[in-house]
Formats: structure tokens, sequence, C-alpha cells
């Protein structure tokens, strides 16, 4: 690949015991071979190992800007749904729902539509992958996670709920006679 042909280029040292001298031996190694790039295992291990905890570190990052947004998200819905629904919401506390009766409507609206979402958006992820997966890594297989596919769906149900929450209260203190005036 460098055009040296017969020539050492990289070498990588490794021991399989705890108290070898790898560090002499790299020195050694890299006085005898200036030309060749000489390094301890161990080192590019650990870098390695840094890189994949600063990805890492930088996914969890990504995942709270997407729940965040997600939240936002289902919480602009369900206001909008309670504003267009005032009517409706008055004529169910004129016939005698209670508060609590309109909060628990509300909410079980939105853990019905945040479970429909958590499960289409656990298959199209899996499908996604299933679609992607061979044309990036031929060999590599997709294992099929149902854990995951719960999880997914219960996070999805936990962010509905939390971000529905104030809406559906705000729902349930509607004055009836406000709601009933605009007809």
């Amino acid at each position: 690949i460098l055009h040296k042909p017969g020539q050492v280029t990289l070498i990588e040292i490794s021991a399989l015991y705890a108290n070898s001298p790898i560090d002499q031996i790299v020195r050694q190694l890299s006085a005898a071979l200036p030309a060749a790039s000489v390094t301890a295992m161990q080192q590019a291990v650990k870098s390695r190992m840094h890189a994949v905890g600063q990805f890492k570190s930088f996914s969890y990052v990504i995942v709270g800007v997407v729940i965040a947004i997600e939240a936002l998200v289902v919480f602009i819905t369900v206001m909008g749904s309670v504003n267009e629904r005032t009517h409706e919401i008055g004529v169910f506390r004129a016939i005698g729902f209670r508060r609590v009766h309109i909060t628990r409507l509300i909410m079980i609206e939105a853990v019905i539509a945040s479970v429909i979402a958590g499960v289409l958006g656990y298959l199209a992820g899996m499908g996604t992958t299933y679609a992607v997966l061979p044309l990036v890594a031929h060999s590599a297989e997709v294992a099929w996670a149902p854990l995951l596919g719960v999880a997914a769906v219960a996070m999805a149900v936990v962010i509905g709920a939390l971000a529905s929450l104030y809406p559906a209260m705000h729902a349930g203190k509607l004055d009836p006679t406000e709601a009933l005036r605009a007809l």
C-alpha cells in the first residue's frame, strides 16, 4: 500500500503476561527500525476505548435532545387538541364530568397514542435496520430484540404521559360556562 515492498512499516506489540517490558521493546524496535511505526497494542486499545467512550457520551446527548424534542411535540399536539375540543370538554363538564374524568380521558388518549407511536417507531427502526444493514455490513446479522421493543414502547408511554400531563390538567380546569358560551 505504501509502495515500500520488503520493508516493515508497522509493528504492534502485545504480550501474554502482565509484567512484560513492552515499553522497552517498543523503544528497541523503534531504534532498530526507524522507518517503521512501532506501538504497543495496549496504547492502541486505550486510544480506541477512549474514542468509543467519547462517541457513547455524544450519543447520549443526541438521545437527550431527541427525547426533549419528542416531549415538546407531544405537548404542543395535546395542547392543540385540548384547545380545539374546548366545546366538547365544556359539554362533558356541563353534563357532570368532573375535572378528574376530563384529565383521565385526555391522559388515556395520550397513552394510547404513545403506545401506538412506540410500537410503530420500533417496527420502523427494525425495518430500516433490516433494509440498510446488508448494504453497509455484508456479514452482519440483525438480532431481534423484543426486550428493546418493550423498552421503546415503555419510554414512549412515559414521555407521552409526562408531556400530556399539563394539557390534560388544563382541560380538566376548563370552566363549562366559558366553554359553552362560545356555542
